[in-house]
């Protein structure tokens, strides 16, 4: 009994030792952009420079998720967050592509955050530039960017 379980502790800890731990998403170069964030906040734009967002398409085309990462979208907010827009629809043109959503609930501390639902985003992909327009909640918001080097 005691040699059944001295090999079944190391057949456990091979098992457990060979395993990697995941490591979390890497994005590829090609689908990061730098550029500025703009708000329209209690009738003003507060602009947030060098904001990287991922552009990060579904397998086959389609959708793509939108991240952006360490924004603090107007100076009130406490602490800098990344927030995923999911599921946006990508359209395929000539020069690039377009996408859009309405009505969305984007993703940000482990959670939803429908008090901010994403409405009217609209923008394109061409070359090595990324612009979007949409509404955060009732805030109006933009990105402007190039494809980080």
């Amino acid at each position: 009994m005691k040699n059944r379980l001295s090999v079944l502790f190391i057949a456990v800890l091979a098992l457990v030792s060979c395993h990697k731990t995941p490591q979390p998403h890497e994005i590829p170069p090609q689908d990061l952009y730098i550029g500025t964030v703009s708000v329209d906040y209690e009738g003003g734009v507060v602009d947030n420079p060098d904001i990287k967002v991922a552009f990060l398409p579904s397998e086959d085309g389609r959708r793509a998720d939108i991240i952006i990462y360490k924004i603090k979208f107007v100076p009130k907010m406490p602490v800098r967050i990344d927030v995923t827009i999911p599921a946006v629809a990508v359209e395929k043109e000539s020069e690039g592509v377009s996408f859009s959503c309405n009505n969305v609930v984007p993703l940000a501390l482990g959670g939803e955050y429908p008090k901010y639902n994403v409405t009217s985003l609209s923008g394109t992909l061409k070359g090595s530039s990324l612009s979007f327009s949409l509404n955060f909640g009732e805030y109006p918001t933009r990105f402007k960017g190039t494809r980080a080097r």
